[in-house]
């Protein structure tokens, strides 16, 4: 039996009746909140719009027999069977929310196959079907009109309906600083969603974007979330325009995560569903932002954002700010103060800015921002700083989905010094402070700084014409000075090191994909010890980088050959985000690959022409370890490949497969990209790569004023692939796409040769190759390598299909001392 009034803690208790009894039940008064502000005049426009304070409090109304009746939205259908619905309030004439309670059965069947094998990966089914006894709605205006044809006769509403309302909003308003899980932190963290502030966008517009978002309290899962939100995207967190998801929330469960996350249902009967969705309701073309970071690492910041309107009548725009960064005046071009939304860090404290009225579409317009906190910055020891909040340290509109221009200036204690993006133009003393101002010259899709007492080393480069510098801390960060093995580090001398391995990637790069967009690159230090980051012209290289291999091996007491491998690798794969993820961006999470795969990529192919001597022993082994991230099974025995395919992005992690999104997007990204090459690859010497510089050149060249799609690089390698990769004779590389990024099949290959002399002279090689673990429609082309006395030749490619042996025979000039399947790690095998 449960008992509820508002006002009172709720009572359970559990009755064994076998007649009637009366009881006598006392309720506990309910804990109360209290709320205190402080309102000065500009505050006094925080969180005090008179629409969203109706809504945040808004209350019951109505409520109406729902018996019987069927809803269905997209993919998801909810079958009311018996209840009640009772409906809120209505907030400036509209209604935006209803209450269920009763009994009710939701079921979802996705339209794509990809989408069907996510779900039985995620729960065992291929379809969702659950009983419900509770579930809270909220919709724009329109949405209610759907469920009006339920509404049977006018009613009480049942008396746990409030309390129903006030756990759902307790809810929604929590957020969490130290997620549990990777849903989490995308629901709860810093970007997550304000409900009510995102109602009122609908309620001003009332052509907003149409939206439901349901909270169902199942039978098995206590908090089903199923969202259907046109344009924005279902969950703009994951930076994805598909409208349509179904997450089960349950933070340390081992099903909790996002089950279902696709493009509408008609849209892919027309065929027009795609990552390249335009999700923006505004649009952003300049940040200029000044920030003062005092002695205690607090930042004041004023930031002017410039914008157009590209839906009509949109008057809300909610921003990616960290909640610890309190805005304490907001203003318009006029410097007039307007309403905006920022709740307590602790609860739903994302950023909203309220126009007073909606602008013209096209129509260019800014605001002003001044905002101030902590947690941006954390000493690591002195002189050296942890920078945090690296996308959201600014009000930033839409994240990397889009490019804008940036003016930063900042003010910092004297002996700092701030490495930010763009072009330094100018530096200076005022009082304690110095300063520097720093812009873009070309449009870019994030700005950050890394912040210290560094000295500065720069390192011309003559042959491309790049502007590369080096900042350096002179001091280990606290955590580090205990380390004897550190203490003999040369930060110099290794900044040194890694300004030569930049001039070096930056000339391999330039050379295999075209010029990149920025003339300066500047490499900084940071105290974090095995994490690295790349933001446009400006690289964070971690303190690891600048270890040699006997530091490395007094640290570690023995050569970890994984780590040494990072450090090896990490400073060109962060120089190749210059042109992956920067130069060229990605559309959504299932394009990200497109950035990290071919950074990794870029890194083997730096070991491959960039480093002294013999490349093939560090070549080889990067690849070998690339594999064995692949397909090493953690303690749930299962392999990253197994979370699912390359094309699922973020979505890959899971409660039993926590790195697999690490663990394939960067790797199995890497092959792709090396198997094209190897298929595109020239037996002639003297060109051997022609054909895939032609096509990398083509994809940077077509990519740099729009995000790339999984799709549009698929146009380009169909554009530029050989003859001998058309294996469907359609012009097409579906075959390819459907294995390696749609799919998770990874083939094994036996493979015997024989030699013996030839008529006329030479020498015949036998070759029986052999695949299996595939499917039948499953091909690949296959490098095939002889060693003649001066090292492996590649001497061709064989085609085969499906679990199945092909014998070729080739005629060879001479015998060979070895010949050998696969022997530069060109392709992906078991």
């Amino acid at each position: 039996m449960r008992v509820a009034q508002d006002g009172f803690e709720p009572l359970v208790q559990v009755l064994d009746l076998h007649q009637s009894v009366e009881l006598q039940l006392a309720l506990t008064v309910a804990k109360q909140k209290v709320i205190a502000s402080v309102v000065g005049s500009s505050l006094a426009f925080s969180n005090s719009d008179p629409v969203y304070r109706q809504l945040r409090a808004v209350g019951l109304g109505k409520t109406f027999r729902f018996d019987n009746f069927a809803l269905a939205i997209d993919t998801g259908t909810f079958q009311f069977r018996k209840g009640t619905l009772t409906i809120l309030n209505p907030v400036n004439g509209i209604v935006t929310g209803a209450i269920f309670i009763g009994t009710g059965h939701f079921s979802l069947k996705p339209v794509t196959y990809l989408d069907e094998r996510e779900l039985i990966r995620r729960t065992g089914a291929a379809e969702v079907n659950e009983d419900f006894n509770e579930a809270v709605f909220r919709f724009t205006g329109e949405v209610r009109l759907k469920f009006m044809p339920g509404f049977g006769d006018q009613t009480e509403p049942p008396p746990t309906a409030a309390l129903l309302l006030t756990q759902w909003r307790d809810r929604m308003r929590h957020r969490r600083e130290q997620a549990l899980s990777f849903m989490q932190s995308l629901l709860e963290g810093e970007n997550m969603d304000n409900v009510d502030a995102d109602v009122l966008a609908a309620v001003y517009n009332p052509s907003h974007p149409e939206f439901l978002n349901a909270y169902l309290h199942g039978e098995k899962h206590r908090d089903l979330r199923f969202f259907s939100r046109t344009h924005v995207g279902a969950v703009p967190q994951i930076n994805s325009p598909e409208e349509v998801a179904l997450i089960n929330y349950d933070p340390g469960g081992m099903e909790d995560g996002i089950w279902y996350l696709s493009h509408l249902k008609s849209e892919y009967l027309k065929h027009s569903a795609s990552s390249a969705e335009d999700r923006r309701l505004f649009a952003t073309h300049r940040y200029k932002i000044e920030t003062v970071i005092a002695k205690n690492g607090h930042l004041f910041c004023s930031a002017t954002v410039s914008f157009e309107s590209l839906v009509a009548g949109e008057r809300v725009l909610k921003f990616g700010l960290l909640p610890n960064l309190r805005v304490t005046r907001v203003t318009d071009d006029q410097g007039r103060d307007i309403y905006f939304i920022q709740e307590s860090h602790k609860e739903d404290g994302s950023f909203y800015a309220i126009l007073p009225q909606a602008p013209p579409v096209g129509k260019e317009l800014s605001i002003n921002v001044e905002y101030a906190g902590d947690k941006v910055l954390e000493e690591a020891g002195e002189g050296s700083y942890y920078v945090g909040a690296r996308t959201s340290w600014y009000p930033n509109l839409n994240g990397f989905g889009e490019k804008a221009s940036y003016d930063l200036i900042f003010k910092v204690p004297r002996k700092n010094k701030v490495v930010s993006i763009g072009k330094l133009q100018s530096e200076s003393i005022e009082q304690d402070l110095s300063v520097t101002h720093w812009t873009t010259p070309v449009p870019v899709a994030v700005a950050g700084f890394n912040y210290g007492e560094y000295e500065k080393l720069e390192l011309p480069d003559e042959i491309t014409g790049y502007k590369i510098s080096g900042y350096y801390l002179k001091t280990l960060p606290e955590n580090l000075r205990g380390r004897g093995a550190l203490q003999s580090m040369a930060p110099r001398s290794m900044t040194k090191y890694a300004l030569e391995q930049t001039r070096a990637q930056m000339q391999l790069c330039s050379f295999y994909f075209g010029k990149s967009p920025y003339e300066e690159i500047h490499i900084s230090e940071q105290p974090n010890f095995n994490f690295g980051q790349s933001w446009p012209s400006l690289v964070y290289l971690p303190i690891s980088a600048y270890t040699d291999s006997t530091q490395r091996w007094m640290l570690f007491g023995q050569i970890n050959a994984k780590f040494s491998g990072f450090v090896q690798e990490v400073t060109p794969h962060e120089v190749a985000h210059q042109w992956w993820g920067h130069a060229v961006g990605w559309a959504s999470y299932h394009d990200q690959w497109l950035s990290e795969g071919f950074a990794e990529f870029s890194a083997g192919l730096f070991l491959q022409n960039a480093v002294a001597g013999d490349w093939r022993k560090d070549y080889l082994e990067f690849w070998s370890r690339l594999h064995d991230r692949i397909l090493e099974k953690n303690n749930y025995g299962i392999a990253p490949n197994d979370a699912g395919p390359l094309w699922l992005g973020e979505r890959l992690i899971s409660p039993r497969t926590e790195n697999a999104y690490q663990n394939v997007i960067y790797p199995k990204g890497a092959f792709v990209l090396q198997m094209l090459r190897s298929m595109m690859r020239s037996n002639n010497a003297k060109d051997t790569d022609t054909a895939f510089i032609d096509m990398m050149h083509d994809f940077v060249d077509r990519h740099r004023e729009r995000p790339a799609t999984t799709e549009s690089f698929k146009a380009i390698a169909e554009k530029h692939m050989t003859k001998i990769m058309d294996l469907q004779g359609n012009g097409r590389l579906d075959w390819f796409f459907d294995e390696w990024v749609y799919g998770t099949q990874i083939p094994r290959y036996h493979f015997e040769y024989q030699l013996s002399p030839a008529d006329g002279g030479g020498v015949k090689l036998h070759v029986a190759l052999t695949q299996s673990e595939v499917d039948q429609h499953f091909s690949m082309l296959v490098p095939i390598s002889a060693d003649f006395g001066k090292g492996m030749v590649r001497i061709g490619q064989i085609g085969i299909a499906g679990n199945s042996t092909r014998n070729v025979d080739v005629l060879l000039p001479a015998s060979p001392k070895k010949v050998v399947l696969n022997a530069s790690k060109e392709i992906l095998e078991r």
